[in-house]
């Protein structure tokens, strides 16, 4: 885009000022050129080139040095020339250095074409262009392209395709100096086919190149070429500052060229002598030369010649020149050529038709790819969906394997429940047959009595002394009050030992909290005693009496209380067994109602509280994180099951309450119940 901005530019330039040549422009360029001084010695030091040749790393830098050796310096002959072509040629082989071998071939190619040997020279250029191609570098594939345009001078056509191709590589390799070469190449063709102002807006923007990027073998031919241009005023004008350029100084082929321009320029003059000195000079260089330079110069001196109307030496050098114009551009040597472009041309295509192939076939691989990548996804995802199916089955029949344990433990913990209240119940058993004895005494004992008063009572009628008789049925009727009451009182005991024992149905009632505590805590003293007629504790009560009623499930905190109590007296007797001396056991069971009238620093207003304290050993702190899991017991194997106090803290919890304790090792332990009230 851009080198195309700057042509637009130029030609609009050129437009604007009414097809006249920009000398100012030009000799802006040119005073930069001038002005600065050469990089390269006049006479150059091959051998330590050669040296930093093989030493440097880019391509671009070894094709670079090879043209320094090959083209500059005075002193360097033709014969010079190719030795180090041939020289350079061999060591890129050597060392592999594919690039660099591709450029050097191209140019040895076009030596040996100039110099006669078309075909053969074309052949090697026509090799140099595949190996650059197969080496993908733009540089050595644009150079290989120009030599072949320069190659072609009697095919316009095909001349001006080689040379927009290398135009093109040259471009995307970077190589300024070959975008010089290949613009001033295409202006010189549109200039013989006398398109001035397509030529020139190619050589200005060549020379505007060359001097931006100082390259000083293009800047002398541009100016040159735009002094051919320029009107006959300004040509010699341009020729001698072409002449002053460094590159000039030190190469004997572009000062030359200058030569047969001047020449050409005095011919046009009709000034002769100024013409034939410059004419005879370009033709003792010629005769050295190249065959095309050769060339070049008999047809300088056949036109001079022709000027002066000297037929026999217009006739001399017309023959000489039409000779080796046939040796090198003949009917069988243009064949040839022919032959290999065409040869070339069919390579292309054949390179076009089978990139064509592979693209295709990239084409089917890549869709033959997704198809085996998509079949692969559908195969996975159909291998995972199946794998999921075979999870979801194992996962269901574990979660059915799993319920049916879960359905066990439940089973096996109810069956657990129940033998822990069946155990509670046995150790109550003779408690419950005391408990039980006393009113059953009662029963007894004022039944007898009422047999005797009976008794008397008929005697007494017989005696007809009826006060009497009233006195005895008075003391009958009291007794039988209290033979109910204490029948009732057994009756009360049954009852309460039933919901003990039975499953309990969820439902809460109002329940007498402190006759239910009161109740337990002398089931549980007698029915130790019962077992142990040296256990003896000390019984303290603290009842609040506004506690009242409370919403429990009756036979649930009964059995919670009566396992706090059983503990507390085990404690204290274990203590008791273990030291002597003045320990009195102990154990305190009290109820409190915390109103919002009288709060607790540890509880909440509105519960009830109920709290069984012992003096026993205390908890260890070791163990009292684990007093409430399940089957955890301190007591000796086969004395507990360890789920007393477990289920008494989900009882509590199921209430709505909360069960704690505290704790001091050597002091004892204090239980403690909230509910809500």
């Amino acid at each position: 885009m851009k080198h195309f901005l700057t042509s637009c530019f130029l030609l609009l330039a050129i437009t604007c000022i009414a097809q006249t040549f920009p000398k100012k422009y030009v000799d802006s360029l040119t005073s930069v050129a001038l002005s600065r001084k050469t990089s390269h010695p006049l006479i150059l030091n091959r051998d330590s080139v050669l040296q930093l040749l093989w030493k440097a790393t880019l391509p671009a830098d070894r094709i670079a040095m090879f043209y320094d050796i090959t083209n500059y310096s005075d002193e360097l002959t033709p014969e010079h020339s190719l030795y180090f072509h041939q020289l350079i040629l061999n060591g890129a082989q050597k060392r592999g250095d594919k690039i660099l071998e591709a450029a050097v071939q191209a140019e040895l190619g076009f030596i040996i074409s100039y110099n006669g040997n078309t075909v053969e020279g074309l052949k090697m250029i026509y090799q140099s262009l595949e190996k650059a191609e197969a080496t993908g570098n733009a540089q050595a594939i644009g150079i290989a392209y120009d030599n072949l345009g320069q190659c072609y001078p009697n095919n316009k056509q095909l001349s001006r395709e080689y040379y927009s191709k290398a135009l093109e590589y040259s471009r995307k390799g970077e190589d300024h100096l070959f975008v010089c070469f290949e613009l001033s190449n295409l202006a010189r063709m549109f200039f013989e086919e006398n398109k001035r102002d397509s030529a020139l807006t190619y050589y200005l923007e060549s020379y505007r190149l060359a001097v931006e990027k100082n390259l000083e073998p293009s800047m002398p031919n541009n100016l040159l070429r735009l002094g051919e241009l320029a009107n006959n005023t300004n040509s010699l004008y341009y020729y001698r500052q072409a002449a002053m350029m460094p590159a000039v100084i030190r190469n004997a082929g572009l000062k030359n060229r200058i030569v047969s321009a001047i020449a050409e320029y005095y011919l046009k003059k009709e000034m002769r002598d100024s013409a034939y000195y410059f004419a005879n000079q370009y033709y003792t260089y010629a005769r050295t030369a190249d065959k095309k330079t050769q060339l070049s110069a008999l047809s300088l001196l056949t036109s001079y010649y022709e000027a002066l109307h000297m037929p026999d030496s217009t006739l001399l050098y017309m023959t000489s020149y039409y000779n080796l114009k046939d040796s090198l551009y003949g009917n069988k040597a243009m064949e040839q050529a022919q032959g290999l472009a065409y040869a070339d041309m069919q390579r292309l295509k054949e390179l076009e038709a089978q990139k064509a192939i592979y693209q295709s076939r990239l084409i089917i691989y890549s869709i033959s790819a997704v198809a085996i990548l998509l079949l692969g996804l559908a195969f996975i995802f159909w291998r995972s969906k199946k794998k999921e199916q075979e999870a979801k089955k194992i996962v269901q029949l574990q979660k059915d394997q799993l319920e049916q344990t879960v359905d066990k433990l439940k089973a096996t913990q109810n069956q657990l429940v129940q033998s822990e209240k069946m155990a509670s119940l046995g150790e109550l058993t003779a408690g419950i047959a005391h408990e039980i004895q006393n009113p059953l005494n009662f029963v007894n004992n004022f039944s007898e009595i009422n047999k005797e008063l009976l008794a008397e009572l008929n005697e007494e009628i017989d005696k007809g002394n009826y006060e009497e008789v009233k006195a005895i049925a008075k003391d009958v009727t009291e007794n039988e009050e209290k033979i109910s009451h204490h029948g009732k009182r057994a009756d009360a005991i049954v009852k309460g030992m039933l919901q003990h024992s039975r499953s309990s149905n969820g439902v809460k009632e109002p329940t007498d909290i402190n006759a239910l505590a009161d109740e337990y805590l002398r089931l549980a003293y007698h029915g130790l005693r019962a077992k142990d007629k040296s256990f003896n504790a000390t019984m303290i009560t603290d009842y609040d009496d506004s506690v009242g009623m409370i919403n429990v499930i009756p036979q649930d905190i009964g059995r919670v209380i009566l396992n706090l109590i059983t503990n507390a007296f085990y404690v204290v007797d274990e203590k008791k067994k273990q030291i002597s001396g003045d320990y009195v056991p102990t154990v305190t069971v009290s109820t409190q109602l915390v109103s919002s009238d009288n709060p607790s620093i540890r509880q909440s207003a509105n519960s009830i509280i109920i709290s069984v304290k012992d003096n026993g050993n205390g908890i260890p702190q070791k163990v009292l994180d684990k007093i409430f899991q399940p089957f955890f017991t301190t007591k000796p194997t086969g004395q507990g099951t360890g789920l007393g106090l477990s289920l008494s803290y989900d009882i509590v919890k199921a209430h709505g309450g909360e069960l704690k304790v505290e704790t001091k090792e050597g002091e004892g332990s204090i239980f403690i119940i909230q509910m809500p009230a």
